[in-house]
């Protein structure tokens, strides 16, 4: 429906219906562009298939207190002599969310990689390795959000192990400047689509819980 008299359009509101999260480990020989989210894009499969071929997997099912959250955090911006004038500081962007499945993929992003028997070295629940990531969010309008980027995990708080409980880890990922995603010269690539039909990424969804 179009906004009404006053400005108010329903079918503007922010409301979630699905989301995805895809991981695949970095690759500076990777090119991350805008063509390959772009709206003009219908179903973004084939070109992402081929950036996350190897290695890569779903996040999977995450728990709906821990659904994926935005941050901006950031020092405070500088002020000039001259009133009116003000730099805002190096931001630090962010996404957090609990994942809910132990898969092979939340276990390379804490404990890393098992040996040749199935053992894990631990040293640490969190690896420093980077990630190329494709999250995408679809919208009760129809409208599908698409994210495209490298981010780096910098926390993985596992949550207390009830019995009967959902034991997930929330994890917290930073998006970083890096010349794989636009040259350098941005976070993460952003467009927004309102597909004829269902996007791949529901059918993938879909496909998950098979």
């Amino acid at each position: 429906m179009a906004a009404d008299s006053a400005g108010n359009d329903l079918n503007a509101v922010h409301v979630v219906t699905n989301s995805l999260i895809r991981l695949a480990p970095y690759s500076t020989g990777t090119q991350l562009t805008a063509a390959l989210i772009a709206p003009t894009v219908a179903d973004p499969a084939t070109g992402l298939n081929k950036v996350f071929a190897t290695g890569s997997g779903f996040v999977g099912l995450i728990t709906e207190d821990g659904a994926p959250q935005d941050g901006r955090d950031a020092d405070d911006a500088t002020e000039f002599h001259q009133p009116g004038y003000m730099l805002n500081a190096e931001p630090k962007l962010t996404l957090e969310f609990t994942a809910a499945e132990d898969n092979d993929l939340t276990r390379a992003m804490t404990i890393g990689k098992a040996d040749t028997t199935g053992v894990y070295h631990v040293v640490d629940t969190i690896q420093d390795s980077k990630w190329i990531a494709y999250q995408e969010t679809v919208f009760k309008n129809g409208t599908h959000r698409r994210r495209l980027g490298v981010v780096q995990i910098t926390g993985a708080e596992p949550d207390q192990e009830k019995r009967g409980d959902v034991a997930g880890i929330a994890f917290t990922a930073e998006w970083i400047k890096n010349p794989i995603t636009d040259g350098g010269n941005s976070r993460y690539l952003e467009s927004y689509v309102t597909p004829s039909s269902s996007s791949v990424s529901q059918r993938v969804v879909s496909a998950q819980s098979e």
